[in-house]
């Protein structure tokens, strides 16, 4: 079965899945929502740098909605932007006109019992209005902080501890609003937005990833702390999104820390950086580590490449997040899903010729 796909948005995350809604056989590019007014008008497979695809990308939302489509993959720049506002506006509407959504805006709800009940309610009557489906994802929330984890807990007797470490190579995102949420560039005592967000777990969007390990464990989380260190450049240099001074942020490192039963029992860390010479002992390079203490003690390892787009593996693998899951969506009840309440799916296509 064919599912006919309206992508929204072409930046890092968007281009991505645009170019794998074209090369898919089970999927059908029928439309493309852009930002950028240079973009409109543009044949999508312009955009995504493959073969002409008949489809001009347009800027309004009013023709979007004219468009017959089983679902409709949202990228627009959500958590990091205006999470409450316009994306949760446009998925509303969208799912209120009968469009399944897939998105990776609103990165609460890779776990919707995580998120404020206020947003849940809005996306539960959006989605009865319009029959429709929602599912939510991202690769970080969205699988190496829940899923990962959950899935490899099925191997489990009995779990002590999980501990989970991601290092990224941040230098070529050439997102300035993202970078200086999270900090870079700034001075090392000037308040972080990041920090904003995780320092309650209330507000934390990486809490929600470990509600859901939590949850799929069926233990309870009482209690929570955030830390963050910070690494500065020697000397200035350029990176995609803008110059990092000297003595400025280069490094983050992030460590949530979720306890029960009066210990921790779930550790999640995050490395990323923006040069390899700055608090290298705290990991380079990009990939996935992730331990889990009990009977059987596990460690599992991994890491991705693509040589597409900006050549940032999470850019690549936030998209395939959401957009591996439409034909399950598609095929699902009304309402608002989770990995945890959708049939298992596999992701990917074979294609006859493959990509070397």
């Amino acid at each position: 079965m064919t599912y006919r796909v309206i992508q929204w948005g072409t930046g890092d995350v968007g281009t991505h899945a645009l170019r794998t809604i074209i090369r898919r056989p089970d999927l059908e590019l029928v439309g493309v929502k852009v930002y950028d007014p240079s973009k409109a008008g543009r044949d999508a497979g312009e955009i995504a740098g493959t073969e002409s695809t008949g489809i001009t990308a347009l800027v309004s939302v009013d023709e979007i909605l004219t468009i017959p489509a089983d679902c409709v993959n949202y990228n627009a720049l959500g958590t990091t932007e205006d999470m409450f506002g316009q994306p949760l506006d446009d998925i509303c509407t969208l799912l209120e006109h009968g469009y399944n959504v897939s998105t990776t805006a609103i990165d609460f709800l890779v776990w919707p019992p995580s998120a404020p009940p206020g947003m849940v309610r809005r996306l539960e009557d959006a989605c009865e209005v319009g029959k429709s489906s929602l599912f939510g994802s991202g690769v970080d929330p969205g699988y190496t902080m829940d899923l990962w984890p959950i899935t490899i807990t099925r191997l489990s007797s009995q779990v002590d501890k999980i501990s989970i470490t991601e290092t990224l190579d941040m230098r070529n995102y050439g997102s300035p609003s993202a970078m200086g949420f999270m900090g870079f560039g700034a001075q090392p005592d000037q308040p972080s937005a990041l920090d904003a967000m995780h320092t309650d777990p209330a507000d934390s969007v990486f809490y929600s990833c470990m509600l859901m390990v939590a949850d799929a464990l069926r233990f309870e989380l009482d209690d929570y702390r955030y830390h963050r260190e910070v690494g500065l450049a020697t000397s200035s240099f350029k990176t995609a999104s803008g110059t990092i001074d000297a003595g400025t942020v280069a490094a983050i490192k992030i460590n949530l820390v979720g306890g029960a039963y009066g210990r921790d029992v779930l550790d999640f860390e995050w490395v990323w950086r923006v040069s390899d010479d700055v608090r290298p002992e705290w990991g380079t390079g990009e990939y996935w580590d992730l331990r889990i203490d009990g009977d059987p003690a596990m460690h599992c390892h991994f890491s991705a490449e693509t040589a597409f787009g900006s050549k940032r593996i999470t850019s690549l693998t936030v998209a395939m997040a959401a957009l591996n899951a439409i034909p399950t969506l598609c095929q699902a009840s009304p309402g608002v899903k989770t990995p945890l309440n959708l049939p298992c799916w596999g992701g990917g296509f074979v294609s006859p010729r493959p990509l070397t």
